[in-house]
Protein backbone atom coordinates (compact mmCIF):
# COMPACT_ATOMS: atom_id res chain seq x y z
CA UNK A 1 0.00 0.00 0.00
CA UNK A 2 1.06 3.60 -0.52
CA UNK A 3 1.38 5.94 2.45
CA UNK A 4 -2.24 6.98 2.02
CA UNK A 5 -4.92 4.31 2.09
CA UNK A 6 -6.84 4.08 -1.17
CA UNK A 7 -10.46 4.04 -0.03
CA UNK A 8 -13.66 3.41 -1.97
CA UNK A 9 -17.11 4.18 -0.63
CA UNK A 10 -19.89 1.95 -1.92
CA UNK A 11 -23.28 3.64 -1.71
CA UNK A 12 -23.75 7.40 -1.89
CA UNK A 13 -26.91 7.75 0.14
CA UNK A 14 -27.58 9.93 3.16
CA UNK A 15 -25.15 8.16 5.51
CA UNK A 16 -22.27 8.65 3.08
CA UNK A 17 -23.18 12.22 2.15
CA UNK A 18 -23.59 13.38 5.75
CA UNK A 19 -21.01 11.29 7.61
CA UNK A 20 -18.72 8.81 5.86
CA UNK A 21 -17.44 11.03 3.09
CA UNK A 22 -16.74 14.10 5.27
CA UNK A 23 -14.76 11.83 7.62
CA UNK A 24 -12.79 10.30 4.74
CA UNK A 25 -11.99 13.67 3.15
CA UNK A 26 -10.76 14.98 6.50
CA UNK A 27 -8.50 12.02 7.29
CA UNK A 28 -4.83 12.69 6.41
CA UNK A 29 -4.01 9.01 5.84
CA UNK A 30 -6.87 8.36 3.43
CA UNK A 31 -7.33 9.12 -0.26
CA UNK A 32 -10.85 8.69 -1.61
CA UNK A 33 -10.17 6.68 -4.77
CA UNK A 34 -13.72 5.84 -5.83
CA UNK A 35 -17.37 6.59 -5.16
CA UNK A 36 -19.72 3.83 -6.24
CA UNK A 37 -23.48 4.15 -6.63
CA UNK A 38 -26.14 2.71 -8.89
CA UNK A 39 -26.92 6.34 -9.73
CA UNK A 40 -23.59 7.57 -11.09
CA UNK A 41 -24.85 11.14 -11.30
CA UNK A 42 -25.42 11.10 -7.54
CA UNK A 43 -21.84 9.93 -6.98
CA UNK A 44 -20.49 12.61 -9.34
CA UNK A 45 -22.51 15.34 -7.66
CA UNK A 46 -21.18 14.27 -4.29
CA UNK A 47 -17.63 14.20 -5.63
CA UNK A 48 -17.95 17.70 -7.03
CA UNK A 49 -19.27 18.91 -3.69
CA UNK A 50 -15.97 17.88 -2.10
CA UNK A 51 -13.72 18.61 -5.06
CA UNK A 52 -12.73 14.98 -5.48
CA UNK A 53 -10.61 13.68 -8.33
CA UNK A 54 -11.60 10.02 -8.14
CA UNK A 55 -13.40 7.28 -10.00
CA UNK A 56 -17.21 7.44 -10.23
CA UNK A 57 -18.95 4.27 -11.28
CA UNK A 58 -21.94 1.99 -10.81
CA UNK A 59 -19.74 -1.10 -11.30
CA UNK A 60 -18.28 -1.88 -7.89
CA UNK A 61 -16.39 -4.90 -9.22
CA UNK A 62 -14.24 -2.63 -11.39
CA UNK A 63 -13.05 -0.85 -8.25
CA UNK A 64 -11.97 -3.84 -6.14
CA UNK A 65 -8.58 -4.23 -7.81
CA UNK A 66 -7.80 -0.53 -7.44
CA UNK A 67 -8.30 0.11 -3.72
CA UNK A 68 -6.95 -1.07 -0.38
CA UNK A 69 -10.15 -0.69 1.62
CA UNK A 70 -13.81 0.18 1.27
CA UNK A 71 -16.75 1.43 3.27
CA UNK A 72 -19.82 -0.66 2.45
CA UNK A 73 -22.80 1.68 2.82
CA UNK A 74 -25.06 -0.19 0.41
CA UNK A 75 -28.55 -1.44 1.35
CA UNK A 76 -28.41 -4.17 4.00
CA UNK A 77 -29.17 -7.04 1.64
CA UNK A 78 -26.04 -6.21 -0.38
CA UNK A 79 -23.64 -6.18 2.56
CA UNK A 80 -22.78 -9.88 2.49
CA UNK A 81 -22.23 -10.45 -1.25
CA UNK A 82 -20.18 -7.28 -1.64
CA UNK A 83 -18.15 -7.93 1.52
CA UNK A 84 -17.29 -11.42 0.32
CA UNK A 85 -16.17 -10.20 -3.10
CA UNK A 86 -14.04 -7.54 -1.43
CA UNK A 87 -12.33 -10.11 0.80
CA UNK A 88 -11.64 -12.37 -2.17
CA UNK A 89 -9.99 -9.38 -3.84
CA UNK A 90 -7.84 -8.66 -0.78
CA UNK A 91 -9.72 -5.51 0.28
CA UNK A 92 -10.34 -4.51 3.90
CA UNK A 93 -13.97 -3.63 4.78
CA UNK A 94 -15.70 -1.19 7.10
CA UNK A 95 -19.30 -2.36 6.78
CA UNK A 96 -22.24 -0.23 7.83
CA UNK A 97 -24.54 -1.89 10.34
CA UNK A 98 -25.98 -4.44 10.25
CA UNK A 99 -23.17 -6.66 9.00
CA UNK A 100 -25.77 -8.93 7.37
CA UNK A 101 -29.48 -9.63 7.54
CA UNK A 102 -29.02 -13.22 8.71
CA UNK A 103 -26.69 -14.73 11.27
CA UNK A 104 -25.52 -17.32 8.73
CA UNK A 105 -24.38 -14.60 6.33
CA UNK A 106 -22.70 -12.65 9.13
CA UNK A 107 -20.79 -15.75 10.21
CA UNK A 108 -19.63 -16.33 6.64
CA UNK A 109 -18.32 -12.76 6.42
CA UNK A 110 -16.38 -13.24 9.65
CA UNK A 111 -14.89 -16.55 8.60
CA UNK A 112 -13.80 -15.35 5.15
CA UNK A 113 -12.24 -12.17 6.56
CA UNK A 114 -10.36 -14.17 9.19
CA UNK A 115 -9.06 -16.71 6.66
CA UNK A 116 -7.95 -13.88 4.39
CA UNK A 117 -6.19 -11.97 7.17
CA UNK A 118 -8.26 -8.86 6.38
CA UNK A 119 -9.88 -6.31 8.65
CA UNK A 120 -13.66 -6.43 9.05
CA UNK A 121 -14.91 -3.47 11.06
CA UNK A 122 -18.57 -2.64 11.65
CA UNK A 123 -20.17 0.81 11.55
CA UNK A 124 -21.15 1.06 15.22
CA UNK A 125 -20.21 4.70 15.62
CA UNK A 126 -21.88 4.91 19.05
CA UNK A 127 -18.87 3.03 20.42
CA UNK A 128 -16.86 6.18 19.67
CA UNK A 129 -19.15 8.59 21.52
CA UNK A 130 -17.52 10.03 24.61
CA UNK A 131 -20.52 9.11 26.76
CA UNK A 132 -20.24 5.44 25.76
CA UNK A 133 -16.71 5.32 27.17
CA UNK A 134 -17.66 7.53 30.09
CA UNK A 135 -20.45 5.19 31.22
CA UNK A 136 -18.07 2.22 31.15
CA UNK A 137 -15.56 4.05 33.35
CA UNK A 138 -18.27 5.23 35.77
CA UNK A 139 -19.73 1.73 36.11
CA UNK A 140 -16.29 0.23 36.71
CA UNK A 141 -15.75 2.84 39.45
CA UNK A 142 -18.96 1.67 41.13
CA UNK A 143 -20.49 5.14 41.13
CA UNK A 144 -24.03 3.74 41.20
CA UNK A 145 -23.40 1.06 43.78
CA UNK A 146 -24.58 -2.46 42.93
CA UNK A 147 -26.43 -2.23 39.62
CA UNK A 148 -30.17 -2.91 39.60
CA UNK A 149 -31.35 -2.29 36.03
CA UNK A 150 -31.65 -0.06 33.01
CA UNK A 151 -34.32 1.36 30.74
CA UNK A 152 -33.62 2.73 27.25
CA UNK A 153 -36.31 4.42 25.18
CA UNK A 154 -35.63 5.81 21.74
CA UNK A 155 -38.44 6.87 19.44
CA UNK A 156 -39.59 9.63 17.12
CA UNK A 157 -41.71 9.81 14.03
CA UNK A 158 -39.60 8.73 11.05
CA UNK A 159 -37.27 11.55 10.00
CA UNK A 160 -34.21 9.96 8.32
CA UNK A 161 -33.50 11.47 4.89
CA UNK A 162 -33.17 8.20 3.01
CA UNK A 163 -32.41 8.41 -0.71
CA UNK A 164 -33.16 4.79 -1.61
CA UNK A 165 -36.03 3.90 0.73
CA UNK A 166 -34.68 0.39 1.28
CA UNK A 167 -35.45 0.69 5.01
CA UNK A 168 -39.11 -0.07 4.26
CA UNK A 169 -38.46 -3.35 2.44
CA UNK A 170 -37.98 -6.44 4.58
CA UNK A 171 -36.14 -8.17 1.75
CA UNK A 172 -33.62 -5.33 1.49
CA UNK A 173 -33.40 -4.23 5.12
CA UNK A 174 -33.86 -7.54 6.91
CA UNK A 175 -36.27 -6.03 9.43
CA UNK A 176 -37.63 -2.78 10.79
CA UNK A 177 -36.64 -0.54 13.66
CA UNK A 178 -34.92 -3.33 15.62
CA UNK A 179 -32.60 -4.25 12.75
CA UNK A 180 -32.03 -0.65 11.68
CA UNK A 181 -31.69 1.31 14.91
CA UNK A 182 -32.04 -1.26 17.67
CA UNK A 183 -28.82 -2.88 16.51
CA UNK A 184 -26.96 0.16 17.91
CA UNK A 185 -28.66 -0.04 21.30
CA UNK A 186 -28.17 -3.79 21.56
CA UNK A 187 -24.50 -3.42 20.66
CA UNK A 188 -24.09 -0.85 23.44
CA UNK A 189 -25.90 -2.75 26.21
CA UNK A 190 -24.08 -5.99 25.39
CA UNK A 191 -20.77 -4.12 25.40
CA UNK A 192 -21.57 -2.56 28.80
CA UNK A 193 -23.50 -5.28 30.60
CA UNK A 194 -22.44 -8.54 28.94
CA UNK A 195 -24.14 -11.29 26.92
CA UNK A 196 -27.91 -11.68 26.91
CA UNK A 197 -28.99 -14.81 28.76
CA UNK A 198 -32.76 -14.38 28.38
CA UNK A 199 -35.20 -12.04 26.63
CA UNK A 200 -38.86 -11.37 25.89
CA UNK A 201 -39.62 -9.57 22.65
CA UNK A 202 -42.74 -7.86 21.30
CA UNK A 203 -43.30 -5.81 18.15
CA UNK A 204 -46.11 -4.56 15.92
CA UNK A 205 -45.27 -6.52 12.79
CA UNK A 206 -48.41 -8.43 11.88
CA UNK A 207 -46.43 -10.92 9.85
CA UNK A 208 -46.00 -9.47 6.41
CA UNK A 209 -43.86 -6.38 6.76
CA UNK A 210 -41.47 -4.65 9.15
CA UNK A 211 -41.88 -3.57 12.75
CA UNK A 212 -42.19 0.11 13.68
CA UNK A 213 -42.46 -0.40 17.45
CA UNK A 214 -40.53 -2.72 19.77
CA UNK A 215 -40.59 -3.65 23.46
CA UNK A 216 -37.65 -5.85 24.50
CA UNK A 217 -36.93 -7.11 28.03
CA UNK A 218 -33.39 -8.41 28.52
CA UNK A 219 -31.42 -10.33 31.11
CA UNK A 220 -27.62 -9.97 31.04
CA UNK A 221 -24.95 -12.08 32.68
CA UNK A 222 -21.80 -10.01 32.57
CA UNK A 223 -19.20 -7.99 34.48
CA UNK A 224 -21.76 -6.57 36.92
CA UNK A 225 -23.57 -9.85 37.54
CA UNK A 226 -27.14 -10.62 36.49
CA UNK A 227 -28.88 -7.47 35.32
CA UNK A 228 -32.32 -6.83 33.86
CA UNK A 229 -33.13 -4.10 31.39
CA UNK A 230 -35.70 -2.91 28.88
CA UNK A 231 -35.37 -1.37 25.43
CA UNK A 232 -38.30 0.36 23.75
CA UNK A 233 -38.14 1.65 20.18
CA UNK A 234 -40.54 3.52 17.92
CA UNK A 235 -40.63 4.96 14.45
CA UNK A 236 -44.12 6.38 14.91
CA UNK A 237 -44.13 8.56 18.04
CA UNK A 238 -41.90 10.25 20.58
CA UNK A 239 -40.62 8.29 23.56
CA UNK A 240 -38.51 9.49 26.51
CA UNK A 241 -35.39 9.33 24.32
CA UNK A 242 -32.92 8.59 27.06
CA UNK A 243 -31.04 5.76 28.70
CA UNK A 244 -31.45 5.39 32.46
CA UNK A 245 -29.15 3.08 34.44
CA UNK A 246 -29.70 2.76 38.18
CA UNK A 247 -28.10 1.13 41.18
CA UNK A 248 -28.58 1.12 44.93
CA UNK A 249 -26.75 4.45 45.38
CA UNK A 250 -27.61 6.57 42.33
CA UNK A 251 -28.64 6.56 38.69
CA UNK A 252 -27.28 7.82 35.39
CA UNK A 253 -29.24 9.30 32.52
CA UNK A 254 -27.94 9.62 28.98
CA UNK A 255 -30.26 11.86 26.92
CA UNK A 256 -30.43 11.28 23.18
CA UNK A 257 -28.21 13.73 21.34
CA UNK A 258 -25.93 14.41 24.31
CA UNK A 259 -22.83 12.65 23.02
CA UNK A 260 -20.22 13.89 25.44
CA UNK A 261 -21.85 13.70 28.88
CA UNK A 262 -23.81 11.75 31.47
CA UNK A 263 -26.09 13.11 34.18
CA UNK A 264 -25.70 11.59 37.64
CA UNK A 265 -28.66 11.71 40.04
CA UNK A 266 -28.28 10.92 43.74
CA UNK A 267 -29.79 11.88 47.08
CA UNK A 268 -28.14 14.09 49.67
CA UNK A 269 -30.01 14.62 52.95
CA UNK A 270 -33.24 13.37 51.36
CA UNK A 271 -32.89 15.81 48.46
CA UNK A 272 -32.19 14.65 44.92
CA UNK A 273 -29.28 16.44 43.27
CA UNK A 274 -27.75 16.05 39.84
CA UNK A 275 -24.38 16.67 38.29
CA UNK A 276 -23.13 16.44 34.73
CA UNK A 277 -20.07 14.30 34.03
CA UNK A 278 -17.81 14.75 31.02
CA UNK A 279 -14.17 14.29 30.20
CA UNK A 280 -12.15 17.35 31.19
CA UNK A 281 -9.04 16.73 29.06
CA UNK A 282 -10.50 17.45 25.63
CA UNK A 283 -11.54 13.86 24.84
CA UNK A 284 -15.14 15.00 24.54
CA UNK A 285 -14.23 16.74 21.28
CA UNK A 286 -14.15 13.29 19.66
CA UNK A 287 -17.90 13.02 20.23
CA UNK A 288 -18.45 15.70 17.59
CA UNK A 289 -17.13 13.33 14.91
CA UNK A 290 -17.61 9.67 15.86
CA UNK A 291 -17.47 8.74 12.18
CA UNK A 292 -13.98 10.22 11.93
CA UNK A 293 -12.91 8.30 15.05
CA UNK A 294 -14.44 5.14 13.58
CA UNK A 295 -12.56 5.59 10.30
CA UNK A 296 -9.34 6.34 12.18
CA UNK A 297 -9.73 3.09 14.14
CA UNK A 298 -10.31 1.23 10.84
CA UNK A 299 -7.18 2.71 9.26
CA UNK A 300 -5.08 1.98 12.35
CA UNK A 301 -6.40 -1.60 12.40
CA UNK A 302 -5.36 -2.11 8.79
CA UNK A 303 -1.85 -0.94 9.68
CA UNK A 304 -1.77 -3.25 12.71
CA UNK A 305 -1.67 -0.49 15.33
CA UNK A 306 -5.14 -1.19 16.76
CA UNK A 307 -8.00 -3.65 16.56
CA UNK A 308 -11.51 -2.72 15.39
CA UNK A 309 -13.51 -1.42 18.32
CA UNK A 310 -16.58 -3.11 16.80
CA UNK A 311 -15.63 -6.21 14.85
CA UNK A 312 -17.43 -8.89 12.87
CA UNK A 313 -17.77 -11.40 15.69
CA UNK A 314 -19.40 -8.82 17.95
CA UNK A 315 -21.79 -7.88 15.13
CA UNK A 316 -22.59 -11.56 14.58
CA UNK A 317 -23.68 -11.94 18.22
CA UNK A 318 -26.09 -9.02 17.87
CA UNK A 319 -27.55 -10.32 14.60
CA UNK A 320 -28.07 -13.73 16.21
CA UNK A 321 -29.97 -12.03 19.03
CA UNK A 322 -32.13 -10.04 16.59
CA UNK A 323 -32.84 -13.18 14.59
CA UNK A 324 -33.97 -14.95 17.78
CA UNK A 325 -36.17 -11.98 18.69
CA UNK A 326 -37.95 -12.13 15.33
CA UNK A 327 -38.37 -15.91 15.64
CA UNK A 328 -39.95 -15.63 19.12
CA UNK A 329 -41.86 -12.37 18.63
CA UNK A 330 -45.16 -11.68 20.33
CA UNK A 331 -47.40 -8.93 19.04
CA UNK A 332 -47.61 -5.74 21.08
CA UNK A 333 -51.07 -5.49 22.59
CA UNK A 334 -53.34 -3.25 20.53
CA UNK A 335 -56.60 -3.15 22.54
CA UNK A 336 -58.28 -0.76 20.14
CA UNK A 337 -57.96 -3.40 17.40
CA UNK A 338 -59.15 -6.18 19.69
CA UNK A 339 -62.22 -4.14 20.67
CA UNK A 340 -63.00 -3.57 17.00
CA UNK A 341 -62.64 -7.25 16.21
CA UNK A 342 -64.89 -8.20 19.14
CA UNK A 343 -67.54 -5.71 18.01
CA UNK A 344 -67.45 -7.07 14.46
CA UNK A 345 -67.93 -10.63 15.70
CA UNK A 346 -70.80 -9.59 17.99
CA UNK A 347 -72.66 -7.90 15.14
CA UNK A 348 -72.11 -10.76 12.71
Amino acid sequence: MSDRLRLAIFGCGAITCDYHLPAAVAHPDVRVAALVDSNVNRAQDLGRLYGLDCKFTADYKSVLGEVDALINALPNSLHTPVNLEAFHAGVHVLCEKPLAITAADARTCCEVAERSGLVLAIGMQRRFHANHRLLRLALDEGMLGPLQGYDWEDGTSWDWGTKSGFYFSRAEAGGGVLMDYGVHLLDSVVDWFGPVSRFEYQDDNWGGGIEANVILALQHNGPYGNLSGRIRLSRTYNLKNRLSVWGEAARFEMPRGELDSLVLFRRISEQEVSMTLRFSNGQESEAASPYYAQLDNFVASIHGRQRPLADGRQALAIIQLIEECYAKARRIAEPWVEIGEAASKASA
